[in-house]
């Protein structure tokens, strides 16, 4: 059984609120950057939990929303979270090892901290088939930090069961990977964290042909 489905939603709040931690926010600040940077009719994130950033979703740009996590009770936080948004939200409870779009349906799709939880590679090739000619993928990795575990223990001991599935992912070989599926580079950052970890923030663009 996958662990994020024992782990709830308070509890992922919790941890990755807590001063040892402190990525919440900046998961916020990153899905409003690409929101702001690709101006999206369409959108599509992967796992998305109760939906941390979608406040910053602009109804006026942005025209439909789907939101994918394994866990159904995020997905029901963040339907109580958004009740009326004033653009089509549809949830998907899924395994997105097991998820395919129609081609060609999404001006941007965001993975944060997504891809160190599953066969990366076989998320990759549906996502890039559903991005339409110059749609936008974009990425969250954390980085390897010498001395620190890739999963911060908190009080909220559940997550440490996401220690079992988590596997670093090497942005070149995600960069790799992405480019046969025609989608090219457009922006890679460090974005540093006030716990000394850091992500690595990617945007491929995929190619108008």
């Amino acid at each position: 059984m996958n662990p994020w489905l024992d782990i709830p939603e308070a509890d992922y709040v919790g941890h990755m609120s807590s001063p040892d931690v402190d990525q919440y926010g900046v998961l916020n600040r990153l899905l409003r950057d690409a929101l702001a940077a690709v101006r999206p009719r369409t959108l599509l994130v992967l796992g998305c939990a109760a939906g941390n950033g979608l406040e910053h979703v602009d109804s006026v740009v942005t025209s439909r929303v789907v939101a994918v996590d394994i866990n159904r009770r995020y997905l029901e936080k963040l339907a109580g979270r958004f009740p009326d948004p004033g653009f089509d939200l549809q949830v998907q409870c899924a395994d997105l090892e097991n998820c395919q779009w129609p081609p060609a349906m999404f001006d941007l799709v965001h993975a944060a901290l997504i891809f160190e939880y599953v066969d990366w590679p076989t998320v990759l090739s549906p996502v890039a088939s559903a991005l339409r000619p110059a749609g936008v993928l974009s990425v969250v990795l954390q980085r390897p930090s010498p001395g620190k575990p890739a999963v911060t223990p908190t009080p909220f001991a559940s997550l440490r069961s996401l220690e079992s599935i988590f596997r670093f992912v090497d942005p070149d070989a995600l960069a790799a990977r992405a480019a046969s599926h025609g989608l090219s580079p457009e922006s890679q950052r460090t974005q540093l964290l006030p716990s000394g970890k850091a992500f690595e923030v990617l945007r491929f663009r995929k190619d108008r042909v």
